[in-house]
């Protein structure tokens, strides 16, 4: 009789895997900040009494979900967020004739207040914690194309309204990295056609109930910890947005 697997029984991992898991936690933990460089394979395997060839399994796993970055002859580095870096992995839209414009920002507003059950939610943060909204337009070509939401804890931006009031930079990610030491390492992101409601309708210079493309994202730190939940209603009228499958 074949025996069946309860909920409390062990699952055996592959060791790199597990060797894998306590990297990432020392990472989420800030042992080691963007930019600087890991202890060798050699020095991690002494530490964890492994083999070299499965610390390099486990590293070559965190550099395929782009948190940590090899060159050759110079070693492992923890990925740092790059304005660059920023656009090409997180900006997906393009021109009908295929051309990638960048976009530029134009604030709308930047309020904190205490979030509702679906902001809570989405965060993981208690009914009623104190959240900064962030409004702003995303013009390319010189034409406004999206109106963006961006709601995070202020928990974990502390003072950013009053740092920097409506003078948000045009690329956030790299904005969290430097200023509060939180790196957005992967997102989720929902599609979705949707109708202009008046004020977007307004800011966006389209009809009232015209089509818009939402874009929900789920932003992410390490550890999976919901970090931003942004919301972008795109005029696509004359662009697209593409996704490679790899």
């Amino acid at each position: 009789m074949e025996m069946a697997y309860g909920p409390d029984q062990p699952v055996m991992r592959p060791l790199f895997a597990q060797i894998e898991e306590r990297l990432v936690e020392r990472l989420t933990a800030g042992e080691w900040k963007p930019g600087m460089a890991l202890p060798s394979e050699v020095e991690f395997a002494e530490y964890y009494n492994v083999s070299p060839g499965t610390v390099r399994k486990a590293i070559a796993r965190m550099a395929d979900n782009q948190l940590v970055v090899r060159f050759r002859g110079k070693g492992t580095f923890v990925a740092s967020q790059t304005t660059e870096r920023e656009r090409s992995r997180f900006f997906h839209m393009y021109r009908d004739d295929g051309a990638k414009e960048l976009p530029e920002s134009r604030p709308v507003s930047c309020r904190n207040r205490l979030a509702d059950r679906e902001e809570a939610a989405r965060l993981v943060l208690a009914l009623g914690a104190e959240v900064t909204v962030i409004e702003r337009l995303r013009v390319i070509g010189g034409a406004p194309r999206a109106f963006e939401t961006i709601i995070i804890a202020e928990r974990m931006f502390p003072g950013l309204r009053e740092q920097v009031g409506r003078q948000l930079p045009n690329e956030l990610y790299p904005f969290y990295e430097t200023q509060f030491g939180i790196r957005v390492v992967r997102a989720e992101e929902k599609l979705k056609a949707v109708r202009a409601s008046a004020r977007e309708a307004e800011v966006l210079a389209v009809a009232d109930g015209a089509p818009l493309l939402e874009i929900d994202r789920l932003a992410m730190t390490y550890g999976d910890v919901p970090v931003e939940w942004r919301c972008t209603r795109c005029d696509t009228a004359a662009h697209f947005y593409r996704s490679e499958l790899r």
